[in-house]
């Protein structure tokens, strides 16, 4: 894996946004997966990064891959889809597509592990896939709800989308 390079199947996207981390830079901390992470991102970036992409157009990965050294820094992280390199948290570029919009549309049309639904309208899109093992989760994380996890029409409803 070289920073630079684009992920194989998900043209779009390069490495280094995978494994970007502010808090790594921070610390100190070099976020360097393992071969298994890196697979396990690959397999994600494919899943999840560049259908979203290829549907909405640019996004932003606003965190992806964290290593085990960055559990302390970072709540929940220890257990988390990040850790295993997994999951991706996502934003439009274009600020008039709507985090609703993609956070549905993944849910209709993508194989997902789970799909948090975070801080909306202005937060972002959490989305993991993992290989075998995507049980269609959907959570909502707000001031109202710690990582609940909810149906679908639940969040059309608590978001009062059409």
């Amino acid at each position: 894996m070289k920073l630079n390079e684009t992920i194989p199947g998900a043209k779009n996207f390069r490495w280094y946004e995978a494994v970007r981390s502010e808090t790594a830079v921070r610390h100190g901390i070099a976020n360097i997966p393992n071969s298994d992470q890196v697979a396990s991102l690959e397999y994600s970036a494919q899943q999840i990064l560049q259908p979203v992409r290829d549907q909405f157009g640019k996004i932003r990965v606003t965190s992806g891959f964290c290593c085990e050294d960055l559990a302390p820094f970072i709540p929940r992280r220890s257990s988390s889809n990040h850790c295993r390199g997994e999951a991706f948290d996502i934003e439009p570029v274009d600020r008039n597509v709507e985090l609703f919009d993609i956070g549905i549309w993944i849910y209709e049309n993508l194989k997902f592990r789970e799909l948090i639904f975070e801080f909306l309208p202005f937060g972002w899109i959490h989305a993991a896939a993992r290989k075998g093992a995507n049980v269609q989760k959907v959570k909502i994380k707000d001031r109202n709800h710690d990582y609940d996890v909810v149906s679908i029409d639940y969040v059309k409803r608590y978001f009062n989308i059409g």
